[in-house]
């Protein structure tokens, strides 16, 4: 009797050993896909040019077999679209709230997005035509954008009819589009404040003719 109690208390619990192997297992595929996601995102960010990144480097940067990479997003696309997933959503947390119509504010927190991430989206800009998922992550973004400028602006546009309105938020697009930092910040390499002021004097004479219009309407 007490050699079968031995017996038993060597024996192990075979169900508990196997739940145990495979929270390990599941564990580690999480890690891997974590350091994966990290690498491509790292890639993206990085490179010149987004379009030439391989498998074979993003399983290098994140330090397992491209194997590995593909039991987990199945293609170089499938990682990109979810690092490009991962980077949108840093993108979107860089660009902190402020109160409706409250210009300067608005535009501090364009200008704080930009100059962090503002070279990579130009970069992803420039790589457009040749990652169609790519694209569709632009599109996306560019869509915030416009929700963006519409909630921000929306105070100082009120009394417009909705074709004038329209048309001044198209106009404070292109105000606030990424290019026209570019434009300020690398190639006239003028400083932080200074882009900023050039930018707010465009958006200001975008609400300056809103007003001027909404006044000859309210005339006539």
């Amino acid at each position: 009797m007490e050699a079968t109690t031995r017996a038993a208390r060597r024996r192990p619990n075979r169900p508990a050993v196997r739940a145990y192997r495979q929270d390990l297992r599941a564990r580690q595929a999480d890690a891997n896909t974590d350091r994966i996601l990290a690498a491509c995102a790292g890639l993206i960010k990085s490179v010149r040019q987004m379009a030439n990144i391989t498998l074979e480097d993003i399983a290098r940067e994140s330090g397992v077999t491209v194997r590995t990479v593909l039991r987990r997003f199945g293609s170089r696309d499938g990682a990109f679209e979810a690092a490009f997933s991962r980077i949108s959503s840093e993108i979107k947390a860089m660009r902190l709230p402020t109160p409706p119509g409250d210009v300067d504010a608005a535009l501090t927190s364009l200008i704080d997005q930009y100059e962090q991430m503002g070279d990579m989206n130009i970069r992803a800009l420039e790589a457009e035509d040749q990652l169609p998922l790519l694209h569709h992550g632009l599109e996306f973004g560019r869509q915030q954008h416009r929700e963006w400028l519409a909630t921000m602006f929306t105070p100082l546009l009120a009394g417009l009819s909705a074709r004038e309105r329209a048309r001044r938020l198209v106009t404070l697009y292109a105000a606030t589009d990424i290019y026209v930092w570019k434009l300020l910040r690398r190639d006239l390499k003028l400083d932080r404040g200074a882009t900023q002021d050039a930018i707010a004097c465009m958006v200001r004479g975008v609400i300056a003719g809103a007003a001027r219009s909404r006044t000859h309407s309210q005339r006539g």
